[in-house]
């Protein structure tokens, strides 16, 4: 179940006139999440899938961190945060 927070980072439209596609958070947390990871703007493909960091720089992080997909997809074990909730464009 969403939070309040959630709520309000899934209705933002604040940058939809700026932005070059439809805005689309992209984010995960839980507010027991035990880490939290704050990265740059999702880009084309983290848009495109909607899953953060679902590309190369996720599986090097993953494995820098010595962590399995499922935990780090847990969002009770990973706050996963963008600077930007939205892809921004180029």
């Amino acid at each position: 179940m969403k939070n309040n927070l959630n709520k309000k980072i899934d209705k933002c439209v604040i940058c939809k006139d700026h932005l070059p596609f439809k805005p689309k958070p992209i984010y995960q947390f839980a507010k027991d999440a035990r880490i939290i990871i704050i990265g740059q703007a999702p880009g084309k493909k983290t848009h495109e899938a909607g899953v953060p960091w679902d590309d190369k720089s996720g599986e090097r992080l993953r494995d820098w961190l010595g962590v399995s997909d499922e935990q780090f997809y847990n969002p009770s074990l990973f706050a996963l945060v963008p600077m930007g909730f939205c892809y921004p464009g180029k």
